[in-house]
């Protein structure tokens, strides 16, 4: 299958880290990706399992709410009409992952409820790109690495921001940065 996430609005810049997870993986891996949006990414990932013909499950978690951000300022350039009209951003999301339907999995939910759906030890990867802040960054990665297996990889986005890399930092010790802008550890 065609990548066709290009087409879809979003901020993914880690086709490589997605390319490797996916390479790596063994069947029955399972995935999760926090803060999916429009679905960019996760078509990537989706597309990618799709070709690998790997047996590898892929949820994705978000409210699909938007995030401040996306609502406040309609000067802003991250804001989002689309969240005016309720269900509008999770249904274009629906649309825009309709090829993959058999591979990716919407939950619904605040990150931090999600996690409970989720025994721990039980995930291979788990990708952090929902709120920016620092307090919701640390009650993600502190909701959901209980859930990583032991040599498993909790990851996400955005390490560029001070904030955010003093988070990751406290919580996790040392990281690695890839130049696609993301952080990832393994699970010990």
């Amino acid at each position: 299958m065609e990548h066709y996430c290009y087409k879809i609005q979003g901020w993914f810049t880690y086709p490589n880290f997605y390319r490797s997870a996916v390479n790596q993986a063994k069947d029955g891996y399972h995935f999760v990706e926090i803060g999916s949006w429009k679905g960019c990414s996760a078509t990537f990932m989706g597309v990618e399992i799709f070709n690998s013909k790997k047996t590898i499950r892929f949820d994705c978690v978000d409210t699909w709410e938007g995030s401040v951000e996306h609502k406040s300022d309609k000067t802003s350039p991250f804001y989002e009409p689309l969240l005016e009209q309720e269900d509008a951003l999770y249904n274009l999301f629906l649309t825009n992952i309709e090829p993959l339907r058999n591979i990716i999995t919407p939950r619904r939910l605040p990150s931090v409820e999600a996690a409970n759906l989720y025994e721990d030890e039980t995930l291979n990867l788990v990708f952090i790109d929902a709120a920016h802040d620092a307090k919701n960054v640390r009650d993600d990665i502190n909701a959901w690495l209980p859930k990583v297996k032991k040599g498993g990889i909790i990851s996400g986005h955005d390490i560029h921001d001070r904030d955010l890399q003093s988070v990751v930092q406290d919580i996790l010790g040392k990281y690695t940065k890839t130049e696609e802008d993301v952080w990832f550890v393994k699970k010990k």
